[in-house]
């Protein structure tokens, strides 16, 4: 099956595919506090969870590592589901997915201009300043794909886990390192 074309997955074929279910507020909770890195894990789920339903040969691993090159997929598979749920065509959101991996790339870009010491502190905070945005996207893509579960809000995964607390308890962390690093920064320039 080809995934870069939702529309060629046949109308059996899309009564089959499920996807990641999360509540928006346990996947804000989760993507603000690990920086992003959640975005990895909810690609990931996706993946994974189309893969179960459907038994297509993919690499759900891979696909959530190397997300950018996967997210119109995604994002054309939920508005495929979506509308085969509700028979009206969502909004497009093949925008959202260009906005998430201009995001992503610009974000990836700036990281290491700024870690290379150049355009600071210029560079350092256009890289912040692409984090929400991603965040947006993708709280925004799961609103559909929560629709498309049949589970609008997201309540059969809205609890946070003794995981999710692990992972809360190390996005602090790593939110203190970067706090101290932008200090130090913006004492240095």
């Amino acid at each position: 099956m080809e995934l870069n074309n939702a529309s060629s997955v046949s109308e059996n074929e899309s009564d089959e595919i499920k996807f990641y279910v999360v509540s928006q507020r346990k996947f804000l909770i989760l993507f603000i506090a690990t920086m992003g890195m959640y975005g990895v894990y909810w690609f990931f789920k996706h993946w994974n969870e189309y893969k179960k339903s459907t038994n297509d040969d993919m690499w759900p691993i891979a696909r959530g590592i190397f997300s950018i090159f996967f997210t119109h997929a995604l994002f054309a598979l939920f508005e495929m589901k979506y509308e085969q749920k509700t028979g009206n065509a969502p909004k497009s959101f093949n925008h959202f997915a260009t906005i998430y991996v201009v995001v992503v790339i610009g974000s990836n870009i700036s990281s290491q201009l700024s870690d290379h010491g150049y355009g600071n502190p210029i560079t350092l905070c256009l890289g912040l300043l692409m984090y929400p945005i991603s965040c947006w996207v993708l709280y925004q893509a799961q609103s559909l794909a929560n629709y498309a579960g049949e589970d609008v809000n997201g309540a059969s995964n809205s609890k946070l886990t003794a995981l999710n607390y692990v992972w809360l308890i190390l996005g602090s962390l790593l939110w203190g390192l970067m706090i101290i690093g932008i200090y130090v920064t913006f004492i240095n320039t």
